[in-house]
């Protein structure tokens, strides 16, 4: 009986003293960030040995301050494009090529190849191809007979150009979600509503939708998290460390918070900054995550 017990009890006793230490390793790896930055906030840490506690005056100072506004409204502006953009194109694109036609698989693969690009290249290329001077873009434009756009040089065109290169590398993502979405719908439902009347509209609405819903509330999250942290295109395309396009058109709070940081040597500040930015795409989630159980289903035969 003894013997038995040990056998039964022993597995899980090894796996347990495996996953243990993995567990609290991945949690202090993924929380030692966190905390430090936390804790500098607090300060007026500026990269030396000396520094103070602050309380919360660099939350108080970032909150009043006018360029953080700027660039938090930057952030969401952006966000809100890029989302809802991405998200679009990504859909209809698989709606598109989930139907039977002749090399689907081949634009499968040619719509996703920006997704896997490096950032830093794609911002490179776009930039020699949409300069406002020099550009191959501006000058078949000039050459057709139409008034150039500046581009990245506008004020009010830099952070719609910036959209549009994030929307063009990221759909593709996007699209092979909701192909894999696409799937996973029955067929017999499609059958049962063309039966019942409904039309192509009304099946996309009432099948395809529903259907694709857990991979919409998925993508949601995702791609306004990875809205939130946009830094690299920014970098790139509008100025390098003292970018941020024509009157900080471009400017978004993770560039401010390397601005602050890594140009400035306001770590403090720079900490402030980044717990908010936490804070808010935090709360989204949270928000999101509470609102899905209203429009998201999970039990589509």
């Amino acid at each position: 009986m003894r013997s038995q017990r040990s056998l039964q009890t022993t597995p899980l006793s090894v796996v347990a003293a495996f996953l243990l230490p993995s567990f609290l390793g991945f949690a202090i790896f993924m929380a030692a960030p966190i905390l430090v930055s936390v804790g500098i906030s607090f300060t007026n840490f500026s990269g030396g040995g000396n520094f103070r506690f602050l309380g919360l005056t660099n939350y108080i100072n970032a909150f009043k301050s006018a360029v953080f506004r700027h660039n938090l409204g930057v952030t969401i502006t952006f966000t809100v494009w890029a989302v809802l953009l991405q998200l679009a194109l990504g859909l209809a694109l698989a709606l598109l090529l989930n139907e039977n036609m002749v090399g689907r698989n081949f634009f499968r693969g040619v719509m996703f190849l920006p997704n896997v690009l490096s950032t830093v290249a794609v911002g490179l290329m776009f930039s020699l191809l949409l300069d406002a001077k020099r550009g191959p873009v501006n000058q078949l434009l000039a050459n057709l007979g139409f008034t150039p756009p500046l581009w990245l040089a506008g004020e009010k065109t830099a952070l719609p150009t910036i959209i549009m290169v994030t929307v063009w590398q990221n759909f593709g993502y996007y699209m092979v979600l909701f192909l894999g979405g696409l799937q996973t719908v029955s067929q017999t439902l499609y059958e049962a509503a063309a039966i019942d009347g409904a039309g192509p509209v009304r099946r996309f609405l009432s099948v395809t939708l529903p259907g694709l819903s857990p991979i919409i509330f998925f993508s949601i999250t995702m791609a306004v998290i990875r809205a939130f942290q946009v830094f690299d295109q920014v970098y790139v395309m509008t100025g390098g460390q003292a970018g941020g396009g024509p009157a900080g058109a471009t400017s978004v709070v993770v560039f401010d918070i390397y601005k602050s940081g890594f140009t400035q040597f306001r770590f403090g500040y720079a900490s402030a900054e980044s717990v908010i930015l936490l804070a808010i795409v935090l709360i989204i989630t949270l928000i999101q995550q509470k609102g899905q159980k209203k429009w998201v289903t999970y039990d589509i035969v």
